[in-house]
């Protein structure tokens, strides 16, 4: 089969490899649909942390397909089923996949870093891991419930309501995503913060109510359409160091606070010692997603209830994933979502 294989940071290339066994308990599926995250451009770059990735891998944690073949043991699924998957292969003996974090399972493995992943023609999966959708519902939809998961598994420990004003920080996929999940509570305001208005239409389609740059003194601005409260929940999702003040800033007192951004590098900040107590913030950081977290995020997009087509800017061959990469990186027109196709 066809596989994009990261050798070593800074090379990859599409080469032959062996299609992949079903093995006991897994489900051979052929892949439909593959986006790219930013996550995997770290992967190329070798900027990801050691500790999750490990060379050579063929990367790929945002996709789905079809069931092409059951192993040995695996149930409740049929050839011909389409299926979205989850990356995290947890080891479901840890103390913490016993309290049901499987998401931090002390024995990381995940597809597209430690494991073969989405960009090649076959995966091989358990089927444990796999989850059914319709086939009404096209493959590139479908991929994006791994990014909405992500955003599922945060969003719930925060309170929207019809007065609610939500902010999101970074407009990129996951802010995107964050805000197509407020939209369906219907709160009053949904305010987006980017470094520029580049995406200002796919956030308006998505839900925002409001736009605001980094140079429009956004807190200020918050502050102003609240009566002085600021936002009741702020989704950070720009991932860079100066983006975390500026969320626990727009947060109203007692308001929510939920991280998705990671800077990476072992970048630091200053941040007031006392704000968290004076402002009885609750703050929370989010790592990947659950299982629960994954089946409500597809069952979401299944319904039609949150439309993520509009984000999925650019679509290429397996063949082109040099470009795709490249598309990512240099950002030499809007984009969004890059899907791959086998």
């Amino acid at each position: 089969m066809k596989a994009v294989v990261i050798s070593a940071p800074n090379h990859a290339a599409l080469r032959d490899e062996p299609e992949p066994r079903a093995g006991e308990g897994q489900l051979l599926v052929k892949v439909g649909a593959a986006g790219i995250c930013m996550s995997d451009v770290e992967t190329l770059k070798g900027t990801r942390p050691p500790a999750y990735v490990k060379y050579p891998v063929i990367p790929g944690h945002e996709w789905c397909g079809t069931v092409e073949r059951l192993g040995p043991g695996a149930a409740g699924f049929a050839v011909g089923d389409r299926v979205a998957v989850e990356g995290h292969n947890f080891c479901r003996q840890c103390a913490w996949c016993r309290r049901g974090e499987t998401n931090l399972c002390v024995s990381y493995n995940e597809l597209g870093f430690t494991l073969p992943g989405g960009f090649a023609q076959y995966v091989a999966v358990r089927a444990d891991l796999a989850h059914a959708f319709a086939a009404t519902l096209p493959f590139e939809s479908a991929a994006m419930a791994e990014p909405l998961a992500c955003v599922v598994h945060g969003a719930q420990r925060a309170t929207i309501g019809p007065d609610s004003t939500v902010a999101v920080i970074g407009p990129g996929t996951l802010g995107l995503l964050a805000v197509g999940w407020a939209a369906v509570a219907r709160p009053a305001r949904i305010v987006v913060i980017g470094m520029d208005r580049a995406n200002e239409a796919l956030a308006r389609r998505m839900g925002a109510t409001d736009l605001l740059t980094v140079g429009d003194d956004p807190a200020a601005r918050i502050r102003e359409m609240t009566a002085g409260a600021g936002a009741d929940v702020v989704f950070e999702a720009a991932g860079s160091d100066s983006a975390l003040p500026l969320a626990l800033d727009l947060a109203r007192r007692g308001g929510t606070v939920v991280l998705y951004g990671i800077a990476g590098g072992g970048r630091r900040t200053q941040l007031e010692a006392d704000l968290f107590c004076l402002k009885d913030l609750h703050i929370h950081g989010v790592f990947a997603y659950t299982t629960r977290s994954f089946d409500q995020a597809l069952r979401l997009v299944e319904s039609g209830r949150l439309d993520v087509a509009p984000l999925v800017t650019h679509t290429f061959a397996l063949a082109e994933f040099q470009q795709a990469f490249d598309l990512l990186r240099e950002r030499r027109e809007p984009v969004v979502k890059v899907i791959l196709k086998p």
